[in-house]
C-alpha cells in the first residue's frame, strides 16, 4: 500500500454530520444551473442528439477563453474559483480547472493540466457548487468533519462533495473517485471525465465528447447497480435535456458559456 492511501482518514458510518453543516454561504449560486438536479427524473430516455456536440467554451459575453487564461492551482493553494460549463447539454454542469506541476490523463494543454469533470455527484446527484474543487490548501469543513487534517488531504485537494463527503482525485483523469467514497451508493463511481480539444493556433478550448471509459452521468444512470459503460456511455448521455445554443452555425460548433465563481475575468494564477 503506497504512503497517500495509508493517509486516508478512518472514514466510518456517521452520516449526522450534515445536520451541523447547514448549506452555508460556500453553496453560492452557479448561474444558470437548476436545484431539480438534485434529484434524479423519472424518464431521461427522450433522445435529443445522435452524437456527442463540439462546443467552444466562451465567457459570459460569448468571447472564446483562452487555455493560457485559465487559472492555475498548486501545492500552497488556499483558494480557488468554482469553474463551471454545461456539456454535453444544458444543465448538466461540468468543473473546469487546471493544476500546475502534474500532467494528468486525459488533459490538454501544453502540460497537459487542464481537465473538466461532471459536476454532477455519482452518489445522489447533487450539483455544483456543492461539489467542487477544493485545492491542496483548502480543506472544507464538512472534509474536517470526517477525519480530514493537513496531514491525509491530498497534495493536491480534492473535488468534494459537501452533500455526502463523496471525494474525487482531479490529477487521476479518468479513475478519479478517491477512497471509494464514505457513503453507499449504486452508483460509487468516478465522475465523467470530458473530453477537452484544445486549439494550439488560436489557443481556444473545445468540448467534444465524454471519456469512452467514463460512467454515465449520474441522472442518467437508469440501471439499479449504476454499472453503464464504455459503448453505452454515448447513448446515455444524449437523452433528456436540451441542446446547447449555436456558435457558428457553418461549421457546426456549438457554444457553452464558462461561469465563474469569481466574477471574471480570469484572476490569475494561485500557486
Amino acid at each position: 500500500m503506497d504512503k497517500e492511501n495509508e493517509k486516508k482518514p478512518p472514514f466510518n458510518e456517521r452520516r449526522t454530520f450534515l445536520k451541523a453543516v447547514g448549506i452555508s454561504g460556500a453553496a453560492l449560486l452557479v448561474g444558470g444551473l437548476s436545484g431539480w438536479r438534485y434529484f434524479l427524473p423519472k424518464s431521461r430516455d427522450v433522445p435529443v442528439a445522435s452524437s456527442y456536440p463540439t462546443a467552444i467554451l466562451t465567457d459570459s459575453s460569448g468571447n472564446p477563453i483562452h487555455a493560457s487564461d485559465i487559472p492555475v492551482a498548486g501545492l500552497s493553494t488556499t483558494k480557488y474559483p468554482l469553474m463551471v460549463f454545461n456539456y454535453p447539454l444544458q444543465d448538466e454542469p461540468n468543473i473546469l480547472l487546471a493544476l500546475n506541476g502534474v500532467s494528468i490523463p486525459g488533459g490538454v494543454g501544453p502540460n497537459s493540466n487542464i481537465v473538466a469533470y461532471s459536476g454532477i455527484c455519482q452518489h445522489l446527484a447533487c450539483i455544483t457548487p456543492l461539489l467542487s474543487y477544493d485545492p491542496a490548501q483548502h480543506i472544507p469543513f464538512e472534509a474536517q468533519l470526517i477525519g480530514y487534517t493537513s496531514a491525509n488531504w491530498p497534495k493536491y485537494g480534492l473535488i468534494y462533495c459537501k452533500c455526502h463527503g463523496s471525494q474525487y482525485d482531479p490529477t487521476k483523469g479518468v479513475h478519479n473517485l478517491y477512497n471509494n467514497g464514505p457513503a453507499p451508493s449504486p452508483a460509487n463511481h468516478s465522475l465523467p471525465q470530458v473530453v477537452l480539444h484544445h486549439d494550439t493556433v488560436t489557443d481556444y478550448l473545445y468540448a467534444v465528447g465524454l471519456n469512452s471509459e467514463s460512467p454515465v452521468i449520474r441522472t442518467h444512470q437508469f440501471l439499479p447497480d449504476g454499472e453503464i459503460y464504455g459503448s453505452q456511455v454515448e447513448s446515455e448521455n444524449m437523452t433528456g435535456g436540451t441542446e446547447l445554443p449555436v456558435f457558428s452555425e457553418s461549421e457546426n460548433i456549438y457554444k457553452s458559456i464558462v461561469v465563474s465563481s469569481s466574477n471574471g475575468p480570469w484572476p490569475g494564477n494561485y500557486y
